[in-house]
Order: structure tokens, then sequence, then C-alpha cells
């Protein structure tokens, strides 16, 4: 794994992320993110432009960046090492190299950890009692999975430990966490859509036609990789 040392939201680590393909992005690119569709992603990067971040937007964007250097002790503790926030980037024999910003990632990189905010979706998936059962991991909603599948892909990690937690300006109200067991079959479903992706984005034709927002929740399964362009 390349590492970068880029400063996120920085005109480098911007640059970084147009030239990859990313983590953050991969649940949107086999429309398994409520957030983006596939269609929004596929014209963000054909065309360069992306939408700009309103006020609302960027107080949740800094909010979470908050929330995450908060609770990164409390991965540290389930681990048992130290996690340091990190950008790489590894050759996985696409048209761009494939890329990850991890919240945390021990020095060996061997552990990576990843955190969300705890919402009612999640609460109903992870324990209250601990970590526990190793297979909570695999019952995540898909695009937490396809997301940290990348993160592994791309560090090499055997395992990554999944936190969301819920605060009250610096005060912890609640904390739950999971291992993701990386599964080699969602990896290849990742790179194939990838490959497919790229092949769209080289064919893409701008269309005045609105795009359709997000709706529902992200789906259990990826969608076949086929795709109709």
């Amino acid at each position: 794994m390349q590492q970068h040392n880029l400063t996120q939201g920085g005109a480098e680590w911007l640059a970084h992320r147009a030239a990859c393909w990313n983590a953050s992005d991969a649940p949107a690119m086999p429309g398994c993110s409520p957030y983006k569709t596939r269609q929004q992603l596929l014209k963000e990067i054909a065309t360069g432009i992306t939408p700009e971040v309103d006020a609302g937007t960027q107080r949740r964007f800094d909010d979470g960046h908050r929330f995450e250097a908060l609770a990164r002790p409390l991965g540290e503790k389930v681990i048992g090492e130290d996690l340091s926030p990190l950008i790489g980037s590894i050759d996985a024999g696409l048209s761009r190299p494939l890329s990850a910003s991890f919240d945390g990632i021990t020095f060996m990189a061997d552990f990576v950890w990843e955190h969300k905010s705890l919402n009612d979706e999640l609460r109903a998936v992870l324990p209250d009692h601990g970590i526990g059962d190793t297979s909570v991991g695999a019952t995540l909603p898909m695009l937490y999975r396809v997301q940290m599948e990348q993160q592994a892909a791309v560090s090499g990690a055997g395992r990554v430990l999944f936190t969301a937690s819920k605060w009250r300006d610096d005060e912890l109200i609640e904390a739950r966490h999971c291992w993701y067991q990386p599964n080699p079959s969602l990896r290849a479903q990742i790179l194939a859509g990838w490959k497919q992706f790229e092949a769209d984005v080289a064919a893409y034709v701008p269309t005045e036609a609105a795009e359709p927002a997000p709706v529902g929740k992200a789906p259990e399964t990826l969608p076949a990789l086929r795709i109709e362009v």
C-alpha cells in the first residue's frame, strides 16, 4: 500500500481523489448507497463537476470528523493498539488506483477501524453487550460492507473494527462495535464493478435530464454487474 500524507479537504487531497477509485464512493458505484445514485457518481466522475456542499451538510461533515476523533480511543481500546488516520492506495489493475481514507489503521496495517454515527438502523444490528458474535459484521447494511471491503483490499488488513457511536457535545452517550471479516466474493464484485464503471465513464454522454434523487435504504445484496448504458 502506498501511503499519502494529505490533508483532508485540501487541494492535493481533492486531486488525489479525482485520480482514484475511492472507498467512500464504492457504495454508490454498484447502486447500494442511499445518499448518491450510480448515475450521479458517473456524471461527477465523467464531467469533473461535483455539487457544492451547503452549510448544513458541511456542519454534518464537521461533526462527523469530530465524533470520529472522540471515538478513536474506543477503537484503540478494543483493538489494543494505537490507531492513526491515513490515506492509502494500491494498483489493482484498473485505470485508476484503488484508494481509501482510513478513520484509523494500526502501524502494521493489520487492523482497520471505521467509525459511523449511531442510528436506529445500526442499533438494530449491532449488539449492545460488546463485540461478541464475529458474524455480526456480515449483517451490516451493504453500503458499509462495500466501503470496508475496499478498505481491506487497499490496506491488506485481516479485520476491520466497525464502531458506531453517539455523542452529546463531547460526552459519550452510546457506542457499539462489531468486527467485519473481509469477503473475497464481495471484493471480486467490487473490482469487477469498478472495471465496468470506468468503461461507463469513458462512454458517458452528458444529458440535460435531471438526475433522480436517491431514495430508500441500501439493499442487502449488490445488484448484477451487467450495466445498460
